[in-house]
């Protein structure tokens, strides 16, 4: 996105992940999750999309489980929202990477209510189900 400092990009249809060289430790951990996860939602599906996006609609929550979540989330309109415009659906790709990042990586960015990031995380585990991503 021109004009916004990034730390890594998913290149999804190249197939690949691009890091800056001065990520380490955590840091490290929560942005390669992140950046994963786009992989994911590419592959997630329309019925598991629109399920997680009525969890996020449900949740009329502050904060969010990461930065790059939460600056789109805060230029959100209602119409937005009831339209289902491109804004709100980047902002749901990125709420589902952030949130996959807190629970797997580091909550360190997160500035969501436990009780919202522990139903985001029920929700990880009765979508994606059981195996080695399972929390």
């Amino acid at each position: 996105m021109r004009g916004v400092e990034m730390d890594a990009a998913a290149l999804v249809r190249e197939r690949r992940v691009v890091l800056v060289r001065r990520l380490r430790g955590a840091a490290l951990r929560r942005v390669t999750v992140h950046e994963l996860f786009h992989f994911v939602w590419w592959r997630l599906g329309n019925p598991a999309r629109h399920s997680w996006e009525a969890l996020l609609l449900a949740e009329r929550a502050r904060g969010e489980a990461g930065w790059s979540a939460e600056w789109r989330k805060a230029a959100l309109s209602d119409a937005d929202r009831r339209h289902r415009t491109r804004r709100w659906r980047e902002y749901a790709c990125e709420a589902f990477c952030d949130s996959a990042a807190a629970l797997w990586a580091s909550p360190a960015q997160s500035t969501l209510a436990p009780r919202f990031l522990a139903r985001r995380q029920a929700w990880f585990a009765a979508t994606l189900g059981e195996g080695p991503l399972s929390i």
